[in-house]
């Protein structure tokens, strides 16, 4: 009975042999090559196929550590494994990344792994595209299914890397940069002060000029009661951990958000942190497309805070380390009197 490939074989060996029958497995070389390598010697075929199955058995348990068999084992399955591991290490910003492409990878979850081709990881960047989704994005996706590949060659799961073979379209930005003008920042203030939902949270993003990913990972924690600010950030060395003063404006929706005790300050209704494409379909587009803007995305937040704070005068400073831009004179240490400075730049917002 022929063998599933991948799990060996046994040859016997030309000449006058005390131990003719080899057993040879296939295992990968230092450049990721696989070559054929012989790890046992028999007198008697029955003897080597024993030998076969006994290897194979042992090396089926420590390749998963479970009872999966690699030959069956699904997208999903492989995405569970390297996942416990990556997530384990990896900072907020990128778990949340990873599993944003997983919304879209998961169309692959329950096909099994050796029989992914090039053609199904090309679509997936295909339907990207004609959703118009950044660059970045789809950039993003290809690195989630060049990891689980990576994974599982490494596990010998697959033979081959198809992911190396995407072919990434040319796309520009999703949307053109823009900004809030004074009568948009009004009207979005009329609609959190009426109790709109989310309304609150688009107009926290414009006073703060967090990131959207920095934004819904702030924790309850990152807001200091005392000094009535809030302290988050990611991305570079001068993002992370920055200070930023909470406006006057903001104070009581951010108040308010504090009190339903979730493990992030915006969160579901269970409490739990939202994803990044939630919170765009569900909560910012509704809101913006009120405001007559359906192309704003949230970074245009952000680029408001900045657009307001140089206009009111703001100086260049204390602006990029409210908004974590790099400089050589900002530090990761705040004074009492840096952090009042900080505050009397955010003051100056209207």
């Amino acid at each position: 009975m022929r063998r599933a490939n991948g799990t060996g074989t046994v040859v016997k060996l030309s000449g006058n042999r005390r131990r003719p029958y080899a057993v040879r497995v296939s295992v990968r070389d230092k450049y990721g090559r696989l070559v054929q390598k012989a790890v046992s010697y028999h007198a008697r075929l029955s003897e080597a196929q024993a030998a076969l199955d006994a290897y194979n058995d042992a090396h089926h348990t420590a390749l998963t550590g479970s009872e999966l068999d690699r030959l069956t084992i699904t997208v999903g399955k492989v995405y569970e494994l390297w996942s416990a591991r990556k997530y384990a290490k990896a900072g907020d910003a990128s778990v949340t990344s990873y599993r944003s492409s997983w919304s879209r990878v998961q169309a692959l979850a329950g096909m099994k792994m050796k029989d992914v081709s090039i053609d199904h990881l090309q679509r997936i960047i295909d339907a990207d595209e004609a959703a118009g989704l950044s660059q970045s994005t789809l950039k993003n996706d290809r690195l989630l299914m060049r990891s689980l590949f990576r994974y599982a060659m490494e596990r010998d799961i697959v033979d081959k890397d198809y992911s190396a073979f995407i072919q990434m379209p040319s796309v520009g930005a999703k949307h053109e940069k823009g900004v809030f003008n004074d009568f948009q920042i009004k009207h979005l203030e009329e609609m959190a002060a009426s109790g709109r939902p989310w309304a609150d949270t688009v107009l926290m993003l414009c006073y703060t000029g967090f990131r959207i990913n920095e934004f819904l990972g702030l924790t309850p924690f990152a807001y200091d009661r005392e000094g009535d600010y809030l302290r988050g950030g990611s991305k570079t060395r001068a993002g992370r951990d920055r200070i930023v003063p909470v406006h006057p404006k903001i104070k009581p929706y951010l108040l308010r958000w504090l009190s339903r005790g979730g493990s992030t300050i915006i969160c579901g209704d269970t409490g739990r942190r939202l994803t990044y494409d939630w919170y765009c379909k569900h909560a910012f587009n509704p809101i913006v497309a009120d405001l007559g803007l359906p192309q704003a995305t949230p970074h245009w937040c952000r680029h408001t805070a900045f657009t307001r704070l140089h206009a009111a005068g703001a100086p260049d400073l204390e602006i990029k380390r409210i908004l974590g831009h790099a400089d050589s004179n900002v530090t990761e240490h705040y004074t009492k009197t840096d952090i009042e400075q900080l505050r009397a730049a955010i003051l100056l917002l209207a």
